[in-house]
């Protein structure tokens, strides 16, 4: 397979081709500025060192974000613009999975922590372990992304490690390790680069939409209704659910129980996706004729796109397909937002739990219910 991948999302212009698993030709330099005029000589120079014609290629890879409006769309829009002419399928990944890809290998260390500057004291961030994600894409203050990071090698085995990858990686290497964090492995890796975008994209499944920029700041974080998948969990999505959870709510719950409700008869999950992105996520079981809302949550990026009313009208219409006919949930007295959700949804208060939630500083938790179907 013959691939051509490029990056202009960040800070720097690559362009990779390769067959199969060898380079045929790779270009990457480092810039701010000035993605939209140097990317097609570059892509030219690589074509012409690879010896192939743009009809050879059989695979187009880009990088979506999170990165600069304009730099997404630079690389974007010359890639569309082959897939059109050329008729090849196009694969849109992460900037932030192309770096872990890349840091991981130089670190040889199965976890992988990327943290790039975003400005505004605020990081884009993942966490990976292999090919599982443990906390999806996001943009977070760094100090609280830099908190979940803690929590999770305070639970690697022994001789783990966890690789540090993205422009804010040297800071945070010195923020563990002040807070006496073991293993923590700082890799060269500032910039994605478009040779480890093609190693990702030759195992990638064929997408069966358009790559879309990906926006994790209002008002670019603006979805189209259209653009919002909702698909049913699996037990292997166990992880990615514990990661939603942990970076949507303030206590975190463990990997196991979400693979217990998945896998369990009458419990399921729905997760929200949109242009290669995890929104957010929605757990519920059922009980006889009742069901209730275990947990549901939106990346802080995604509120206000009607995300988690989707989320909660799919989940009642797979309860009431269980056989329930009433769906109860429980909210913090002063999560305001998630009530007016609930009130626009039809749910009455049917209860209270005094100081349900006050060592997370919620107070009280409603009970609410509403019959089904909505």
């Amino acid at each position: 397979m013959k691939i051509l991948a490029v990056d202009t999302a960040l800070g720097a212009c690559s362009v990779a081709i390769t067959r199969h698993d060898k380079t045929l030709a790779h270009r990457w330099v480092a810039m701010v500025r000035g993605h939209a005029e140097a990317l097609a000589p570059m892509v030219g120079e690589a074509m012409a060192e690879a010896g192939l014609a743009f009809a050879d290629l059989d695979r187009l890879a880009v990088t979506t974000g999170p990165g600069t409006f304009t730099g997404q769309r630079v690389g974007l829009a010359f890639m569309r613009g082959l897939r059109i002419a050329l008729g090849a399928p196009l694969v849109g990944l992460t900037t932030l999975e192309v770096m872990a890809a890349a840091a991981g290998e130089e670190a040889k260390t199965p976890s992988v922590a990327v943290l790039h500057e975003a400005k505004r004291g605020e990081v884009y961030g993942a966490l990976y372990h292999g090919r599982e994600t443990i906390l999806p894409v996001q943009v977070a203050s760094y100090e609280a992304f830099m908190e979940e990071i803690l929590k999770v090698t305070e639970g690697l085995a022994p001789g783990d490690g966890l690789a540090l990858a993205g422009t804010a990686a040297p800071e945070a290497t010195a923020w563990l390790e002040d807070r006496g964090a073991a293993g923590i492995v700082l890799t060269a890796v500032r910039q994605p680069d478009a040779l480890w975008l093609a190693r990702l994209a030759r195992s990638a499944m064929e997408p069966s939409e358009p790559a879309r920029p990906l926006y994790l700041r209002a008002p670019d974080a603006k979805l189209a209704a259209s653009a919002i998948r909702l698909r049913e969990a699996n037990p292997g999505d166990a992880t990615l659910l514990a990661g939603l959870h942990r970076a949507t709510m303030p206590r975190a719950w463990e990997t196991g129980y979400f693979e217990q409700i998945v896998t369990g008869s009458a419990g399921f999950a729905v997760i929200a996706e949109a242009n290669g992105a995890v929104l957010g996520f929605v757990l519920a079981r059922v009980a006889a004729d009742e069901a209730e809302i275990l947990s549901i949550g939106v990346l802080k990026a995604y509120r206000e796109n009607g995300v988690g009313a989707r989320l909660l009208r799919e989940a009642a219409a797979r309860a009431g397909a269980l056989g329930a006919a009433t769906l109860f949930l429980e909210v913090a007295e002063d999560n305001l937002s998630a009530r007016r959700l609930y009130e626009a949804q039809g749910f009455s208060l049917t209860g209270r739990r005094k100081n349900y939630y006050g060592d997370e500083g919620g107070g009280d938790a409603l009970l609410l219910r509403r019959a089904l179907p909505l």
